[in-house]
């Protein structure tokens, strides 16, 4: 069966960022690859942005790829933020209790 999601990445010009684009299904067959890619880019660069804008649906096993990255995050002093959820998305972390944590997600120091 054929993968039902995908990630795309882009980088800033200046490589201090780097914004993740997965699209599609966000479930248990996504988030190995999905931790992977958050990981690898905090690894790279101080600020990681999750675009979730072309995500149609995410599970549990998901939603624990996007905490993991944010414990990353907070555990390298990263800025992390997860934008742009939509329909069942959205409230999939808004139920979790985790929207308000991602949009407040900046390990960095002073800011």
């Amino acid at each position: 069966m054929a993968d039902s999601y995908q990630i795309g990445q882009e980088r800033a010009d200046d490589r201090t960022a780097t914004v993740l684009r997965p699209s599609g299904d966000l479930d248990i067959n996504a988030r190995d690859d999905l931790s992977l890619a958050i990981v690898e880019a905090l690894r790279e660069h101080p600020s990681v942005t999750v675009d979730l804008a072309d995500v149609t649906f995410i599970d549990s096993e998901a939603l624990g790829a996007l905490i993991d990255g944010y414990n990353e995050a907070v555990a390298r002093g990263a800025r992390y933020r997860v934008v742009n959820a939509k329909g069942g998305v959205a409230r999939v972390l808004t139920v979790s209790g985790v929207q308000g944590l991602f949009d407040a997600a900046d390990g960095s120091s002073g800011s």
